[in-house]
């Protein structure tokens, strides 16, 4: 028998504690033999006492997906354990439900999901491969994995003390930390390698939804390492202490928060805090009232966890009302806690209305096939339906006398293209007749489709093989059919670039499928990428906020390397289910794109040069840029913010030194005087400049070819080392991309720096354009963000002006430092050194020491973000 001796001894403690959560575990393994999986997960079973432990073998996945809904929205920190293979009833194979799924929603309403024994959410037992894209969609991160074969992790004090069954050992698939980002956070680190990068076991916690992923020996073919010991331990010594040792709120209402509820009475109930004796009632039609406790919302304190609404001698004795969204919150109440009462959380319900309600098509579709069938939901009690349809809202509006109908469908003949439509339903329910609102679509254009270009390489390099439009990005090759006559069956890659018009004005999420590599930009902002050999894969972005009517620029880059090759680019919102983006949405680049900056951009160097890619047609460009948007976006050749014509392949506008913390609007529109269709005008973009000075961002380095005019490298402006006996600096890569591009503070790049010191000093310097006066505006500091590692020589870092003045940093193992810190350094120390601030010509950065050269060791640091800021009072409007 295992040694469980501290196990048992807290086990015990809390079994005289009232638990609020549930574990669950599913024993189907994939990675470690099953046997195996059976008696570790079994131990886990009989050495848990504390809580309610559940098993789900292979043969249970249907049950285990009901125990997952039953524990999400219920109010507790539920654990799901999970052995290598990923149960396809609660997350659907292929990443085919990337987002909304029941493992999704058990872990973004507060649970802990943890796996042992293979890549997390990589694999479904039977039914397809998630690839790398299933932890990816768990967390929201498109760069997040999971590699790393034979990683040694060494047991950290904290694993030491909550699972002393734990020793140093080789994980194959540790959680890169150093890859988390947005909300997620290791929470607690039991095991991990040198640097601090790689975990195995680890807990990361999103803080904002409180939800948890973990890892414990994700190893194969080690059937003797002690996985249900640990866990036990992990779960006894912490978990229960830390996550599960009591809520006292109220939790698990019936209805479901958000449910429609068709009827006018119900009956509430609710599962009880874990300290409760009473509970206090609000229940109200108004969010805010109910969640204050105002007005008449109180409607009492119960003994039970029950409350009956919509009878004589209760709430609403006249019954709730059809259409009506009504609220509700419990406290719980126990007079001897000095916490009580403990305020819950506001639950809703809707009374559906007694008109139609949710068309389909949404209300202000577009893009609709003309061969549409209209549907709706019934409204409430309703028993017939009359429908109305024309292409003049008035007409639809007042019309009347319409047939009734039994079914919630219309079937139409087919619709002209291009053209917008309205319809309205009226409920009839044996009693009175409802109208219902007037709802419209509009019909898909005709022709649409992207420009896709195709090479017969995997590096999108040299003149394409073929050049088409295509419909829409949907294809899936080998097997199947092959790719386009010309272009290889392996290794080839292919650049699709449209203008993409939005459908509703609301947040949308775009979806990529790929095998292998793909890339999305949007208005040139790179929004996924997984440029790697991978089975079919779906990635996702942060939803952007779409207008409808106006036009973005993306861009889809995919490679192939053998084997199946496919691409779908997806998009949906509130409005519209997801869907492969249709034919008409898009269109090939007509418009200008790729505005620079970025549409929205931020933080923006008051000498920011505008440029942007031309559309397909245009001969010319009509510039239009000014501080007013109404004026920029309507303004034509003979208002004041027109700014001239551009010659194609002149894509750039000087709009001279911008001011501080200031909003700017523009606007280009393609022009050819030879299209009856010209000009095209352009989208209104928008930037607002920074309230501080921008000596270097990084951000307009290139790799492009010395002899091309428009070439930046890093390593020609940024001078190193290279040739200097004395100076052992070298800036940037030797291959493009030269500039760092993962690791940055902000933005797009950083400037990667290695050192090597046993020549004496490394240092790399920046002579000055602008700025160079280094009082305006008042400021008075120098802010320099940097990141070392801890394998980097602890070397002195410093910075120079003038070649000469020179200020070192207070930490003198700064090169070690593993994550982004900000250096300030008032600018008032090299004026004490001669400097005059007024005239300042360049800027160094380096290690060592730069008066006394002394041997020293070597290491890698990153820069990013060199910045001049007033005094914060100066900052304040």
């Amino acid at each position: 028998m295992k040694n469980l001796v501290l196990v048992f001894t807290v086990a015990f403690a809390f079994s005289t504690i009232a638990m609020a959560s549930d574990i669950a575990i599913s024993t189907q393994a994939g990675w470690f033999s099953q046997s195996a999986a059976d008696r570790e997960m079994q131990e886990i079973a009989d050495n848990v006492t504390a809580v309610s432990v559940e098993l789900f073998t292979a043969n249970d996945q249907d049950a285990l997906a009901v125990w997952v809904a039953d524990h999400t929205g219920d109010g507790a920190s539920d654990l799901l354990i999970l052995c290598g293979q990923f149960p396809d009833t609660i997350y659907a194979p292929g990443n085919g439900q990337a987002d909304g799924s029941l493992a999704e929603l058990f872990l973004d309403d507060g649970n802990c999901i943890v796996n042992t024994g293979d890549y997390m959410f990589y694999v479904v037992n039977g039914a397809g491969t998630n690839g790398e894209g299933g932890i990816r969609a768990m967390m929201d991160i498109a760069g997040i994995t999971m590699w790393d074969d034979d990683t040694a992790v060494v047991v950290t004090a904290e694993g030491q003390d909550y699972t002393p069954s734990l020793v140093d050992y080789a994980t194959d698939r540790p959680f890169h930390l150093d890859e988390l980002e947005g909300d997620w956070e290791p929470e607690l680190i039991l095991a991990q390698n040198d640097s601090g990068t790689r975990a195995d076991p680890v807990i990361v916690v999103n803080t904002v939804t409180g939800g948890r992923l973990g890892i414990f020996y994700q190893t194969s073919g080690q059937d003797n390492d002690p996985r249900g010991e640990v866990i036990s331990e992990w779960i006894n010594n912490w978990y229960l202490q830390n996550v599960a040792a009591g809520n006292p709120f109220a939790r698990r209402p019936n209805p479901k928060d958000g449910t429609m509820h068709e009827d006018t009475w119900i009956s509430l109930s609710w599962s009880a805090g874990d300290f409760a004796v009473s509970h206090d009632v609000y229940l109200g039609d108004n969010f805010d009232d109910v969640n204050d406790g105002a007005a008449d919302t109180f409607q009492g304190s119960q003994p039970s966890a029950n409350f009956v609404v919509g009878f004589p001698g209760f709430p609403y004795p006249d019954g709730l009302v059809p259409g009506t969204t009504y609220y509700w919150r419990i406290d719980e109440v126990n007079e001897t806690e000095p916490n009580s009462p403990w305020k819950g959380k506001v639950w809703s319900f809707m009374v559906p209305p007694k008109i139609a309600y949710n068309p389909v098509p949404a209300d202000g579709a577009r893009f609709i096939d003309p061969d549409v069938q209209l549907s709706w939901t019934t409204g409430f009690d309703a028993k017939l339906h009359t429908v109305y349809f024309g292409d003049s809202f008035d007409d639809v509006n007042n019309a009347t006398g319409g047939p009734p109908l039994g079914i919630t469908t219309y079937a139409l003949d087919t619709l002209e293209l291009e053209k917008t439509y309205y319809w309205r339903v009226d409920e009839f329910d044996a009693i009175n007749t409802y109208k219902g609102d007037v709802w419209s679509f509009t019909t898909a254009k005709a022709g649409g489709g992207i420009k896709g270009e195709y090479f017969n390489n995997m590096d999108l390099s040299g003149i394409p093989v073929l050049t088409r439009i295509d419909p829409q990005i949907d294809f899936y090759w080998n097997p199947g059919p092959n790719p386009p006559p010309g272009v290889n069956e392996d290794s080839f890659s292919v650049r699709w670039t449209g203008d993409l018009e939005a459908a509703f004005s609301e947040p949308f999420t775009f979806i990529t499928g790929s095998d292998d590599g793909v890339r999305l930009y949007f208005n040139g902002e790179l929004i996924i990428d997984d440029w790697t050999d991978h089975d079919r894969t779906e990635n996702r972005s942060e939803p952007i906020e779409l207008v409808s009517g106006q036009s973005y620029a993306i861009v889809l880059e995919g490679y192939e390397n053998a084997g199946e090759a496919e691409w779908q680019l997806y998009w949906q919102s509130p409005s519209l289910p997801r869907q492969v983006i249709p034919q008409a949405a898009l269109s090939p680049p007509i418009k200008a794109g790729s505005p620079n900056p970025s549409n929205g951009a931020v933080d923006v160097r008051q000498t920011a040069i505008l440029s942007w890619s031309a559309g397909e047609a245009a001969a010319s460009h009509q510039v239009y840029f000014g501080t007013d948007a109404e004026a920029v976006k309507n303004a034509n050749t003979g208002s004041p913010e027109y700014k001239g014509s551009r010659d194609l392949d002149s894509e750039s506008y000087d709009p001279g030194k911008l001011e501080w913390d200031a909003a700017y609007y523009w606007r280009v529109d393609e022009v050819n005087n030879a299209n009856p269709d010209s000009p095209w005008a352009g989208n209104l973009w928008s930037f607002t400049t920074a309230n501080f000075l921008i000596v270097d961002d990084f951000e307009l380095y290139n790799d492009l070819n010395p002899d091309d005019p428009e070439s930046n490298r890093i390593f020609n402006v940024w001078l190193d080392g290279y040739g200097i006996p004395t100076n052992g600096s070298i800036v940037g890569y030797d291959n493009p991309p030269f500039a760092e591009q993962t690791i940055v503070h902000s933005g797009r790049q950083s400037m990667p720096l290695s050192y090597d010191n046993s020549v004496g000093y490394s240092e790399a310097t920046l002579t000055l354009v602008y700025p160079r006066d280094w009082t305006e505006n008042g400021v008075t500091t120098l802010t320099i963000w940097f990141r070392g590692d801890s394998a980097n020589a602890a070397e002195t870092l410093y910075v120079a002006l003038n070649g000469s003045a020179v200020v070192n940093h207070d930490n003198p193992n700064a090169a070690q430092v593993g994550i982004w810190t900000q250096w300030s350094i008032d600018l008032q120390a090299f004026a004490d050194q001669g400097v005059n601030l007024a005239n300042v010509n360049t800027i160094s950065l380096g290690l060592g020491n730069k008066n006394n050269p002394l041997a020293g060791g070597s290491g890698t640091m990153y820069f990013d973000d060199i910045r001049l800021y007033p005094p914060p009072s100066e900052l304040a409007p």
